[in-house]
């Protein structure tokens, strides 16, 4: 009989949750930002500052179709609600396996096929994000003394660039499962 591939689908929902909610709080704080910079930038105000402090309006300008740009390609406030929606599912298929018996195999196996479910309406996943999301759900879930040897390595430039880049060929298995 196979087994299914959510081996622990209380922990991967759990991390899953945890990586959209990250995600959407970022992708709604670069949303608004770049908001302000429009209206900012846009604003009669704006002109008589930049003459104020000799900076040539041209740069002014390209700033206000640079980030206005940005926002309408990007649509962060768009992918912000496709997080939004990902994490209220992984929340709701979080309450069920907490609301069912732990034991039943043909329970995980259902929790792991919604899950699968949930991973095909996904965007790329940002690595680095999710390995941050792994180790919180670590946290969440084990003692002190145990988290730590399943905790995944990463460097202090992945979790700066974590929504920014991907990623994909970085390893960050913990050290304890690669030796």
């Amino acid at each position: 009989m196979d087994s299914p591939i959510f081996q622990n689908p209380k922990f991967d929902a759990l991390r899953s949750a945890l990586y959209h909610t990250e995600r959407r709080k970022f992708l709604d704080l670069l949303n608004r930002c770049l908001n302000l910079a429009i209206i900012l930038l846009g604003a009669g105000a704006a002109a008589k500052w930049a003459r104020l402090v000799h900076i040539d309006e041209v740069w002014l300008e390209l700033a206000i179709v640079l980030c206005a740009t940005c926002q309408l390609v990007f649509d962060f406030g768009g992918s912000a609600r496709v997080h939004e929606f990902l994490q209220r599912r992984y929340y709701e298929v979080l309450a069920e396996i907490e609301a069912a018996d732990a034991n039943d195999t043909q329970a995980l196996r259902k929790w792991s096929a919604k899950l699968l479910t949930l991973t095909a309406d996904e965007p790329m996943t940002m690595r680095a994000l999710d390995a941050v999301a792994y180790n919180k759900a670590l946290d969440a879930i084990l003692s002190p003394s145990d988290k730590y040897a399943y905790r995944q390595i990463l460097k202090w430039w992945h979790v700066r660039l974590r929504h920014i880049c991907a990623f994909q060929t970085t390893d960050f298995s913990p050290k304890s499962l690669l030796r």
